[in-house]
This record gives C-alpha cells, sequence and structure tokens, in this order.
C-alpha cells in the first residue's frame, strides 16, 4: 500500500514537471516576422531594396485601385439585389423593412462614432508620448492614412440600408455617408 502510494506520488511529480517544462518551452515563441507590404515575400525571396521598392509600387497599385473598384461594384450589387427584394414586398412588408433598416443604420453610425472617438484619444495619447519632430512625422502618417481604405479606424461596413419606400424604386442609401 505505502509503495503504490509512493510510486504514485512520484508519478504525480513527474506529470507535474513535465507539464511546467513544457509550457515553458511553448511560452518562449520567436519574435513574429516584420510585418508590411510584401514583408513576407521580401523574407522568403530575400528581396533587394530595389526589389522591395518596386514590389511595395506593383502591389499598392494594384491593391488600391483593384479595391476601390471592387467597393464600387460590390455597393451597386448590394443596391441591385436590395431593390429586387423590395420589389417583392407589400407596402407594409417594405414599411416595416425601412425600420429594421433604419434601426441598422443608427446602430451602425453609433458604433462608427464610438471608433472613431477610441482611434481620435488614441491619437492624443500618442502624441503625449513623442517627440516633437516624430509628431510632425506622426501628423504626416495619418494625413496619408486618410486617404487610404476606411480612414480612420479602419474598412467602412459593405452594405448600408436604403431608403424608406416611396411610389418609385429606391437605390440609394438610407443615410448619408458619414466622412470620417
Amino acid at each position: 500500500m505505502i509503495k503504490t502510494r509512493l510510486i504514485l506520488a512520484v508519478a504525480f511529480v513527474l506529470v507535474f514537471a513535465a507539464g511546467g517544462s513544457l509550457g515553458l518551452v511553448l511560452a518562449r515563441k520567436p519574435a513574429p516576422p516584420e510585418r508590411g507590404p510584401g514583408s513576407w515575400l521580401t523574407q522568403e525571396l530575400n528581396l533587394s531594396a530595389e526589389q522591395r521598392e518596386q514590389m511595395k509600387k506593383i502591389w499598392s497599385e494594384a491593391m488600391g485601385e483593384g479595391f476601390r473598384r471592387d467597393s464600387e461594384q460590390r455597393r451597386s450589387f448590394s443596391q441591385q439585389r436590395d431593390q429586387q427584394i423590395r420589389d417583392l414586398m407589400t407596402s407594409e412588408q417594405q414599411a416595416k423593412y425601412d425600420a429594421i433598416q433604419q434601426e441598422y443604420a443608427k446602430h451602425l453610425e453609433e458604433l462608427s462614432q464610438q471608433r472613431k472617438a477610441r482611434f481620435e484619444e488614441a491619437v492624443a495619447r500618442t502624441k503625449k508620448i513623442l517627440t516633437p519632430q516624430q509628431v510632425v512625422k506622426y501628423e504626416e502618417m495619418l494625413k496619408q492614412r486618410e486617404h487610404g481604405p476606411g480612414g480612420p479606424g479602419g474598412f467602412r461596413p459593405r452594405h448600408r440600408p436604403t431608403r424608406p419606400s416611396s411610389s418609385r424604386p429606391s437605390t440609394e442609401p438610407a443615410t448619408p455617408r458619414v466622412e470620417e
């Protein structure tokens, strides 16, 4: 009986020690690779500085223009789909649908305002820890970011609700797009 308890105690201690050791090994993850446009390609292909610049130019042109074009097409397809659905509805159903869409637009706007406030607060806090030269550079970076997809806070929602029904079909968004 004592021998069994001793074996169980030793086994327990060994299992516990093995788990602790494994946890320490797994916790020591290598530093994440550099992030940014083409960074993984740069590393994998061992690109020269000139090749990195060319790669950056190629992909920013492709993604920038392609994103804008795709976004416009997505918006158009979404409006067409919404109108086709509305055409299937009775006036009463359209009124209910419009109420749902208005509530949805209201919630999206609230989220957008919250995100914008968090972003602006983070910008202010960031500026407090920077040197004057860094603040100038940071503000330049922020200006460039405003022209990118989505502006402050990231990408915009893909779908905007349609306006309440009327005697004519509507394909315009229910709420004006708020530029941040």
